[in-house]
């Protein structure tokens, strides 16, 4: 493996190799290492400068990687190729992926994960919804996804520890730079009942071009991403762009007309990008298949789902026709038999070629 990780850092670290580029082509070779080791011919298929760039590929390259596999090892950071077992699964099926992710503390959980974000500087409503919405939620066993930002972000990751969850905070810099800084404190708690991740080289400083690419990370960590309150061109609707881009279930909860801080969530529930939320019941029907905390399995009213069938539950969060469902799946042939399942479990119905939750 850890060939594999020197492989996948040198890749990632040459330019001109975006994340897209990097996915393409480990899944037609492999893994990094056979990435590095074909030869021109068989590199063919792609752009004439992606064979170049590969082939040109230096020794200085391997030994600046490996310099980087030394200092994680001191700073007690793992190091998480794209082709590891241990990558999670939702974030790799995105289309741009990052190439390796750094963690710092437990391992990356990949089950019950809900991203959580919000302003900076939240109302008395947001801490309302964060305290009496996500707060029960967390004793269910959900663990929450966010950014480790001032304001939602950060009430959210405390929730979460003080309900003794876990919690992962993906930052707009490397692992190991702590920001902002006086979120030093819940930098190290989080690592105690959770991680700290990123997708920059250690020691990245944050910037303004870190933070969005940062929020396709938290939107394609979890099935759900709930939007606790935010203003109109804020990070948050970012996340949320980026989660109706990857098909997932976005919930929110309606704002006051008068308030500019809840602007953004009145206007993802006018473009039905976001199911509104109203109450904890509300948020426990979207959220079913989270709440089991000793199962692995997701269940709803003690019937166990397969994970195609958790996926089509939360696309379902606002009723889709069959030809976009297949589409979403790539036509996947299991999708006709997973549907049915479902409507005979009670969970969805179908009405005129369209399927809708019933919870």
């Amino acid at each position: 493996m850890e060939r594999e990780i020197l492989s996948c850092l040198v890749l990632s670290g040459l330019k001109r190799i975006g994340s897209r580029t990097f996915k393409a082509l480990v899944d037609e070779f492999g893994s990094g290492e056979m990435v590095l080791s074909i030869d021109k011919e068989r590199v063919s298929k792609f752009d004439k400068t992606v064979v170049d760039i590969i082939s040109s590929v230096k020794e200085e390259d391997f030994e600046k990687a490996y310099r980087e596999m030394e200092k994680a090892q001191k700073l007690n950071i793992r190091i998480i190729p794209y082709t590891s077992a241990e990558y999670p699964r939702l974030l790799k099926s995105i289309p741009d992926p990052p190439p390796v992710l750094y963690v710092k503390g437990n391992s990356l959980p990949d089950e019950n994960l809900l991203s959580v974000v919000g302003t900076r500087k939240p109302s008395n409503y947001g801490k309302y919804v964060v305290e009496n919405l996500l707060r029960p939620a967390v004793k269910e066993g959900i663990c929450v996804v966010s950014g480790m930002a001032t304001g939602i972000d950060y009430l959210s990751h405390s929730v979460a520890l003080e309900e003794g969850g876990v919690t992962v905070a993906v930052l707009g810099s490397g692992v190991d730079v702590v920001y902002p800084p006086e979120s030093r404190k819940l930098y190290y708690r989080i690592q105690e009942n959770g991680c700290v991740i990123s997708e920059l080289p250690i020691g990245a400083k944050p910037s303004k071009y870190t933070f969005p690419s940062r929020n396709r990370i938290i939107a394609a960590l979890s099935y759900v991403t709930f939007i606790v309150e935010a203003p109109d061109k804020s990070g948050s609707l970012i996340t949320a762009q980026f989660a109706h881009q990857y098909s997932r279930l976005i919930l929110t909860v309606p704002g006051n007309i008068n308030m500019p801080t809840l602007s953004g969530n009145n206007s993802l529930i006018r473009q039905g990008i976001a199911v509104p939320i109203n109450s904890l019941e509300d948020l426990y029907t979207e959220l079913p298949f989270l709440r089991n905390r000793e199962n692995s399995s997701p269940y709803l009213g003690g019937e166990k789902l397969s994970e195609l069938e958790v996926e089509l539950l939360n696309f379902l969060g606002v009723p889709k026709h069959t030809d976009e469902i297949l589409e979403r799946f790539n036509f996947d042939s299991r999708v006709d038999e997973a549907l049915i399942c479902l409507v005979l479990k009670g969970m969805i119905q179908e009405e005129g070629g369209y399927y809708y939750r019933t919870g």
